[in-house]
């Protein structure tokens, strides 16, 4: 069954109850013995547990989440691939490292900068391993 019900705003429609009772039906299938389920209904919006019949009630006073229309919190099973909208590339071009760019348009802005990364004397800053080595303070 279509679940364009869900939408329906006229709850006392049929169309609108008989989806009620196939949510309940699914609810009961995929939670066996369970006696609390979350209430999908607008008010209670999945987070709190009521018994099945509460639940039936409240879609039909306050409607379920018009955005509820894959029931993962009750069971069913969400298959990711063929839920995408994207279009499936098989042919995937390699990315570009982002940093080359960057590179790039900091050596065009700044053409006198030196590209040497390893700076004369870089080496000689003390790195916290280094201090360890040496008493800090004299007697401890």
């Amino acid at each position: 069954m279509s679940r364009r019900w869900i939408q329906n705003p006229n709850r006392c429609a049929d169309e609108y109850l008989d989806g009620i009772e196939d949510f309940i039906e699914f609810a009961r299938r995929h939670n066996p013995g369970a006696t609390r389920i979350r209430c999908p209904c607008r008010r209670c919006n999945n987070t709190l547990f009521e018994s099945i019949e509460t639940v039936g009630f409240h879609l039909v006073r306050n409607g379920m989440i018009e955005t509820y229309s894959i029931w993962n919190l009750h069971g069913e099973q969400v298959d990711h691939a063929s839920s995408s909208n994207a279009p499936r590339v098989d042919n995937v071009e390699p990315t570009v490292d982002p940093n080359d760019q960057v590179m790039g348009i900091i050596q065009d802005a700044f053409p006198f900068a030196s590209t040497n990364i390893n700076q004369e004397g870089e080496d000689d800053v003390p790195t916290p391993i280094d201090s360890a080595e040496f008493e800090q303070y004299e007697n401890c």
